[in-house]
């Protein structure tokens, strides 16, 4: 029993000495474990604290989970019957309103909604507190920033009739003054908007291409008419809160609310539909009665009064069936929180980050794996007498084999550990805090803690690399002792397929021959440096790439498609005036008068009428572009497919769109899909998509003017212009600059402005590009300094012998480095093209919204690639060559190797 525990203490104390003996080996394993682990843990904590962050601030403001619009409003009978709805928790009525207020001397667009007095859709406070009182308001920090004025400080609106919501036009008798009273508002708050969280400095802000529309906060008491409709209804769930918003239960949960809401849906709407009639009806007749209070002044026996009062009846039967006719039936439209752009755009997003946290870890798996192989390959053949000793003492395979799976594990164990610290804690910290919030502006992210994932992620590399150091194990441990004892066989020299041609061969200098036989030498170790220098190049590739993908996506969109210089939007009660003052500037080329809104766009499957929309479907938000007959997009918009044929949209017909390359992939349209458009007025049509065109930045929907009067039933209003200007992109910008000054103008976006921001705000891009790069050297780095150290050990009899005939240091340096830098130049050949394929393979997976990022690899970004791979090889190979001049020439030749 002693013999066996002594025994026993003599291999682990072998295992613990192989660490300290194999300490560079060791290092390498632990490296590569490290950044694997952290890659895995980290990208995929990123995705759930993105997630995580937006449920934690929905939960806190009462984000609604569901949502109605009614195209004539609602009324309290309405929320009452929505609370006893089984299943829903709360509801409320919200009163929004379009208006227009002055910012720095120029008209914007803003939106007033009243605070719900049940905290549904609660308005974040950053600094402040919401209003309680009639005249106080709550705003976000932009419109600080933009007017120059902070809290405490006033503002004044007043309605903007080019944007009244078909409930407040029909249903309530106050458009004149508007539905909130007039008067200035004093600023009691700074707020961030549940409904929109999106940074208006950030790149998604940017590529929308969307006016600036400031949202604002008011108490109930600032209504002007307390019997004025509800323009929308929010809603919780029961039981919702407690759950992850993006989880399938909370997502099943809210289904079965919205299910129960149907039931009672269209009793509502025939109510809706009699009450707002019964109310238009009884405003007509008691005008009709003053008129007929005139007629009855009028002294008697007057003509006029006689046929007055014998057609009285049938004049008001003739007014009571105009009026009813007049007003359509209601329609509600039942949302959930998909209908939220940003809660889209998180999901999408941290998806994009989950599927990087599978590809990126792989890779490093594979290349953990080729390391390690190497590495204790390289031990056993080391210890290749050793082993042969243990096995003539009696030894078992296992035990034997125990030496060099704790090696490989406490590698493992150790680098999972380091992975798991950075990949938890580093790497969310720096993803979320640093980078998402220049996206989003949400007041925090949790750094969320998955233990399953943190040891899912260790155990992955520990079971992945110890069987590979078993089974690097398994071949010499078949063999019998005396076998083991005796020194390796070399192997046998080969005729290589050059020395066959001649005119090459005959023309290698003496070390030109050596370095061609040893590459083919040594086919597993060359190979395993290609495969290194390969990723390298590809990741660097793949990443200089995707900057260069994005700073081209702004500069792209202009030259290729959007070709206008400004783009001014103004009220369509104000687009007259201004286009004669567009019409009269010298500096104006041309323009092109168009009607632009927002509309919301839903996928086969979200409904086929306005009045299904309660069922699933995709939805996203988009700009819609009516284009007037006769006109053409020529000049400011060139229309083209991926393909680049031409698209006109006049062949669209009175039933067809053209949709955005985004759009349609997001909603998976093709030419000839139906899509549901629902306008800001809650109106929908089911319209065929007659072509999809590329776009770079936004999704916009283009129409002709035919088409949106059909579809929507209504006129076609001018409200924005194309505009080419005279000049150079100063000029351009210093034109908009002047024109957004102007009363007339809502919102004037410069071409040339908008591609200089872009590129401040694509941060992140630059971190990721960064990232990609360290991780890239990582593995460049380990993997060639691991080969080219076991190159040197493997090779100590040959080197030493070279120096014993008389070579220079600096010969032997390049006896050896010569190998490795022309491995490496193939390895950067391949990876080069291997990284172009990887890049398109990223792009695929980027779901970024509203972009269609294509995959532009410049020339510098393949030479940086190249010469950095180039680089780290060299540095590597200068690091070995001391290795190279601490060779002992008498102990190498010595050796039985």
């Amino acid at each position: 029993m002693k013999r066996t525990a002594m025994w026993k203490d003599a291999l682990w104390k072998d295992a613990l000495r192989a660490v300290s003996g194999n300490g560079k080996r060791f290092a390498a394993i632990v490296v590569i474990c490290a950044v694997g682990v952290m890659m895995m843990c980290g990208l995929n904590t990123v995705g759930k604290d993105i997630r995580a962050g937006l449920d934690e601030f929905f939960d806190e403001t009462d984000m609604h989970d569901v949502a109605i619009v009614s195209t004539l409003g609602l009324d309290d009978d309405d929320i009452a019957a929505l609370r006893g709805v089984d299943g829903v928790a709360d509801a409320a009525g919200e009163r929004s309103a379009a208006v227009t207020t002055k910012i720095a001397g120029r008209r914007a667009s803003a939106t007033v909604t009243t605070v719900t007095d049940r905290g549904i859709d609660r308005p974040y406070v950053i600094a402040g507190r919401l209003p309680k009182s009639g005249h106080e308001i709550a705003v976000t920090q932009q419109y600080l920033d933009d007017a120059g004025k902070s809290v405490g400080d006033t503002l004044e609106f007043e309605p903007d009739d080019s944007t009244t919501t078909a409930a407040t036009n029909t249903a309530s008798s106050d458009t004149a003054t508007g539905m909130f009273a007039e008067g200035r508002y004093t600023i009691v708050g700074t707020v961030i908007d549940p409904n929109d969280i999106v940074n208006p400095t950030g790149p998604l802000a940017l590529v929308s291409g969307t006016k600036t529309v400031y949202p604002m906060f008011v108490d109930a008491d600032a209504v002007s008419d307390d019997a004025a409709a509800y323009t929308s209804a929010v809603i919780t769930v029961a039981g919702a809160k407690a759950m992850n918003t993006y989880d399938e239960d909370y997502l099943g949960t809210v289904t079965a609310a919205k299910d129960a809401i149907a039931a009672i849906q269209s009793k509502r709407e025939r109510i809706r539909t009699e009450t707002v009639r019964d109310a238009a009806v009884d405003n007509a007749l008691a005008k009709l009665a003053e008129q007929n209070a005139t007629i009855d002044a009028l002294p008697d026996g007057s003509p006029a009064k006689a046929a007055a009062q014998a057609n009285r009846s049938a004049a008001e039967r003739q007014v009571q069936e105009q009026v009813r006719a007049a007003i359509p039936d209601v329609t509600w439209i039942v949302s959930d929180r998909s209908a939220v752009t940003s809660y889209e755009d998180v999901k999408t997003q941290s998806e994009m980050v989950s599927r990087l946290g599978t590809l990126f870890p792989a890779l490093f798996l594979v290349i953990a794996l080729l390391v390690s192989l190497t590495a204790v390959t390289r031990m056993v053949e080391e210890d290749r007498g050793l082993i042969g000793t243990y096995k003539a003492l009696g030894y078992t395979r296992r035990e034997t084999m125990l030496k060099y799976v704790i090696y490989s594990c406490a590698a493992c164990l150790l680098g999972g550990l380091i992975g798991d610290a950075l990949g938890l804690v580093a790497l969310p910290f720096v993803f979320t805090r640093r980078l998402i919030s220049r996206i989003y502006v949400l007041p925090d992210y949790p750094l969320l803690f998955d233990w399953r994932l943190a040891v899912g992620g260790v155990l992955l590399f520990v079971v992945a690399i110890t069987g590979t150091a078993m089974v690097a194990c398994m071949g010499s441990l078949r063999l019998n002792p005396a076998e083991l004892m005796r020194p390796k066989a070399p192997k046998a020299g080969r005729t290589i397929a050059l020395q066959h041609v001649g005119f090459i061969w005959n023309r290698l200098s003496f070390l030109g021959k050596v370095t061609a036989r040893n590459l083919l030498r040594y086919k597993s170790r060359a190979l395993m440096v290609i495969i290194g220098v390969l990723g390298c190049t590809a990741l660097m590739t793949a990443g200089f790439g995707m900057g260069s993908s994005a700073l081209t996506l702004m500069p792209r969109q202009h030259d290729e498609i959007s070709v206008y210089d400004v783009l001014a939007v103004t009220s369509a009660a104000d687009h007259d005036t201004a286009q004669k003052g567009l019409d009269r500037d010298k500096a104006v080329a041309s323009t092109l008068p168009v009607q632009l809104g927002s509309v919301t766009l839903t996928s086969p499957g979200g409904g086929d009428s306005a009045g299904d929309s309660s069922t699933g479907g995709e939805k996203i938000t988009a700009q819609l572009m009516v284009v007037p007959d006769g006109s053409s997009l020529d000049g400011y918009i060139d229309l083209h497919t991926k393909d680049g044929a031409p698209i006109r949209l006049g062949d669209a017909g009175k039933n067809g769109i053209v949709v955005t390359t985004n759009a349609a992939g997001t909603l998976s349209l093709t030419q000839g899909s139906r899509l549901v458009v629902t306008d800001r007025m809650a109106d929908s049509a089911e319209l065929d998509v007659h072509a999809v065109t590329q776009y770079y930045t936004g999704n916009v929907v283009f129409m002709t003017q035919r088409a949106y009067e059909k579809a929507f039933d209504t006129d076609y209003a001018a409200n924005a212009d194309l505009i080419d200007v005279r000049g150079d992109d100063a000029a351009q910008i210093a034109f908009a600059d002047r024109l957004a000054e102007q009363d007339e103008y809502l919102s004037v976006t410069s071409s040339a402005k908008q591609e200089r921001d872009f590129s401040k705000s694509f941060l992140i891009f630059f971190v990721m590009i960064g990232f990609i790069v360290v991780m890239a050297a990582v593995l460049a780095v380990v993997v060639l300094y691991t080969l080219a150290s076991t190159n040197i050990s493997e090779r100590q009899r040959e080197l030493a012998t070279i120096k014993v005939l008389g070579f220079r240091r600096r010969e032997v340096h390049g006896y050896v480095n010569k190998e490795m830098l022309l491995l490496a130049c193939f390895g950067i050949a391949l990876g080069l093209p291997c990284g172009r394929a990887l890049l398109g393979f990223l792009v695929s997976r980027l779901d970024l919204p509203g972009m269609t990022i294509v995959p532009n690899v410049a020339w510098f970004c393949y030479a940086a690639a190249a010469l950095l791979a180039f680089l780290f090889t060299l540095l590597v190979s200068l690091a070995t060559n001391r290795a190279l001049d601490r060779i002992d020439m008498v102990g190498a030749l010595k050796s039985p190797e």
